[in-house]
C-alpha cells in the first residue's frame, strides 16, 4: 500500500503510516472498545442478577450461534422489538423481558450475544463474561438454524463454549434444543425433523417467524420450571394483600377459599420459593392435604 498522510477531508493516519499499520491500529481500537463495552455489560448483568435475587423469577436463557434466530424468537414470545439482524454482536448486551408461561407462571427471558467459531483471542474472556447469565438460568434454550448448511458444526461450536462455562449442553437437564427456521426446509425434510424432535426429550421444532411450534416450546419450558413444584397450603389474613399478590406472582394457584378470618390458598411453588415465602411473611407454608376416597367394604 502507498503511505497515507493527513490531508483534506478528515483523519487518515500519521506521517509515514502505511495502510497496513492504519488498519492494524483501527482494529486494535475496535477491539479495545468492544472489550470495554463487554466489561460494562458484564458489570450491568451482575447488578441486575443481585437485584433479581430480592424479587426472584426463574431465568430462561437463550443461547445459540449468531443468526440462529434468537432475537426473533425473543420478540415472538415476549412481544418485544429487539434488534434482529444478521450481524455479529447484533445483541451485545443480554436483553431481559418478562415471559408469561401457559400455567400463568412468570419468568425472565434473557437473550444473549450470538456465538461464533474461532472468536478472536483478545475477546474470548470478555465475551464469555457476558454469558454468566446462562450459568444461573433455570432453563437454557439452545436455538439452532436447522436450515443452515453447516448447522451441525454451529451446534458443536455452541456446545464447546458452553463446556468452557462448565455446562454440559448434551446432558444438562436444563437444556432445550430449539430447532428453528423449519419454515425454510422442504416439506418432506420438515416433516421428518418434526417427527424426530417429537420422539426426543426437550427438543422442539419451531419457526420463530411464523410461530409454528411456539406453543409446544412454551409448554416444554413450563414443564421444566414446574418439575420440582410442590402444592402447598397456607392461611393468610384477607388484609395481607402483599402476601396474596406474592403467591399469585410466584406460584401457580390451584385453589382459594375465602373465609372471614383468613384466605386459604393452595399454590404450586418451587422449593426455593417456599423458603423465600416462609422467610418473608409471618405464615408458614405446609404441604396441601390431598383428599383420598375411602374404599367401600366389600360384602362377604
Amino acid at each position: 500500500h502507498l503511505e497515507r498522510q493527513r490531508g483534506g477531508g478528515g483523519f487518515t493516519g500519521g506521517p509515514g503510516e502505511t495502510q497496513k499499520e492504519l488498519d492494524r491500529r483501527m482494529l486494535d481500537d475496535r477491539i479495545k472498545k468492544l472489550k470495554m463495552e463487554l466489561e460494562k455489560v458484564r458489570q450491568n448483568r451482575a447488578i441486575q442478577r443481585e437485584s433479581r435475587k430480592r424479587e426472584p423469577y426463574p431465568v430462561v436463557a437463550i443461547v445459540g450461534y449468531t443468526n440462529a434466530g434468537k432475537s426473533t424468537l425473543f420478540n415472538r414470545v415476549t412481544g418485544a422489538q429487539v434488534f434482529a439482524k444478521d450481524f455479529l454482536f447484533a445483541t451485545l448486551d443480554t436483553t431481559l423481558r418478562a415471559l408469561k408461561l401457559p400455567s400463568g407462571k412468570k419468568a425472565v427471558l434473557s437473550d444473549t450475544v450470538g456465538f461464533i467459531s474461532e472468536l478472536p483471542t483478545h475477546l474470548v474472556a470478555a465475551f464469555r463474561a457476558t454469558l454468566e447469565e446462562v450459568l444461573e438460568a433455570a432453563v437454557i434454550l439452545h436455538v439452532r438454524d436447522v436450515s443452515a448448511q453447516n448447522t451441525e458444526a454451529e451446534k458443536e461450536d455452541v456446545l464447546a463454549i458452553l463446556r468452557d462455562l462448565g455446562i454440559d449442553g448434551e446432558n444438562d437437564p436444563r437444556m432445550v434444543e430449539v430447532l428453528n427456521k423449519i419454515d425454510k426446509l422442504p416439506a418432506r425434510e420438515r416433516e421428518a425433523l418434526a417427527a424426530r424432535s417429537a420422539r426426543r426429550a426437550n427438543a422442539v421444532a419451531i419457526s420463530a417467524v411464523t410461530g409454528e411450534g411456539i406453543d409446544a416450546l412454551l409448554e416444554t419450558v413450563d414443564g421444566l420450571l414446574g418439575k420440582d413444584r410442590q402444592v402447598m397450603q397456607v392461611d393468610i389474613s384477607p388484609a395481607d394483600g402483599k402476601a396474596l399478590a406474592w403467591l399469585y406472582a410466584r406460584g401457580h394457584v390451584v385453589g382459594r377459599t375465602d373465609g372471614e378470618e383468613y384466605v386459604r390458598m393452595q399454590v404450586g411453588l418451587e422449593p426455593a420459593d417456599i423458603d423465600r415465602f416462609n422467610a418473608q411473611f409471618p405464615y408458614k407454608l405446609a404441604k396441601a392435604k390431598t383428599k383420598t376416597k375411602k374404599k367401600k367394604a366389600r360384602a362377604s
